[in-house]
């Protein structure tokens, strides 16, 4: 089977800033755009199918279920109805919060740079929800909290968040709406994390992939605790590796390095487009990664491109919505991308 990477649609955001908000889940699309306004676009042609004033575009948003939230930078959480762009609560003064991450009806915020301790909004009606959770402390930041689902036949309360500092080398996992300790794991060396403060991927088979320290790749499953998958010989980038099956891939920023885990064998590519490695997801077939300019690459178990494509803009963050697309955003451009399997 051969791929090819075809460019679907691109949307023109008119800013000159490339940090705009966007989500993305099956079949949804969400992208702040022209300074004030969110706007949800139908994934295949980019046509929108509603939008609502915000105060900025510079925050971040989230699709939950049947809801989106949008956190604008100027403090104000916002909750939409999907389908129809309804506004259904907001909540103010909620200042340098950044992060939104949620677990069943619960809404985490907070631990951006250990400006602030994390919160906790009821997602039903936007209420602040009594309780200390653990935070940063006064100078440690936060990794993105990760929303697990854990298995209820074990005994576990089904929604739990996963909680890392930039300080402690360790890993903690806390029922969402109890804050009662589920887990709690000692790694080598902390969580590794850019300041997106996006540290973790996710398997198919359930595994949270991680860096700890920069050289030092992990994977938890709440079921049997931490694990270390591969120690390699040079630093890693603050990028979250990527597992699929077992096969991991390592964005660098001079190529990418393949790791089969049954077989202790690697593969190197090194011959990219120029540029360091921003963003890498995984992808039927293999995995795509944005380099530094505007070239997206699709690399193949055996460390072939098999498939690139030219974008617009420069790329900050590639988003897959779990089917054929890929959405790319970066540079005041939103780009979505597909990906489709010929015969040989």
């Amino acid at each position: 089977m051969d791929q090819q990477l075809e460019v679907l649609w691109s949307r023109l955001l008119h800013l000159r800033s490339s940090a705009a908000a966007l989500a993305v889940a099956p079949g949804a699309l969400v992208v702040a755009e022209r300074h004030s306004r969110l706007v949800r676009l139908d994934p295949q042609t980019g046509a929108p199918l509603w939008e609502q004033n915000v105060e900025d575009c510079w925050g971040t948003t989230v699709v939950a279920g049947d809801r989106c939230l949008y956190l604008s930078q100027a403090g104000v959480l916002h909750c939409f109805d999907m389908h129809n762009g309804q506004r259904m609560w907001s909540t103010p003064r909620l200042h340098l919060r950044h992060y939104i991450s949620v677990s069943g009806s619960i809404v985490f915020l907070g631990g951006w740079r250990g400006y602030r301790p994390l919160i906790r909004v009821d997602l039903a009606n936007g209420e602040l929800l009594p309780g200390q959770f653990p935070g940063p402390t006064s100078d440690s930041s936060l990794a993105w909290p990760l929303p697990v689902r854990l298995d209820p036949e074990r005994g576990c309360t089904a929604d739990a968040i996963l909680i890392a500092t930039a300080k402690q080398a360790a890993l903690l996992l806390l029922d969402a709406r109890t804050g009662v300790t589920k887990g709690e794991w000692s790694l080598p060396a902390p969580v590794r994390f850019p300041d997106s403060g996006i540290a973790f991927s996710a398997s198919e088979d359930g595994r949270v992939v991680f860096l700890s320290g920069r050289r030092t790749v992990m994977a938890l499953h709440p079921a049997s605790g931490v694990e270390i998958l591969w120690r390699h010989d040079r630093d890693l980038p603050s990028l979250p590796p990527i597992l699929t099956g077992r096969t991991l891939w390592l964005a660098e920023d001079t190529g990418v390095t393949i790791i089969d885990l049954d077989r202790g064998a690697r593969t190197e590519l090194m011959r990219l487009p120029a540029g360091a490695t921003r963003e890498g997801v995984p992808v039927s077939g293999g995995a795509l990664f944005a380099r530094a300019g505007n070239q997206v690459i699709m690399v193949n178990r055996a460390g072939e491109i098999t498939a690139r494509v030219r974008l617009p803009a420069r790329i900050d963050r590639l988003l897959p919505d779990g089917r054929s697309l890929v959405h790319a955003i970066g540079k005041g451009h939103l780009t979505t991308i597909d990906i489709s399997t010929t015969p040989t």
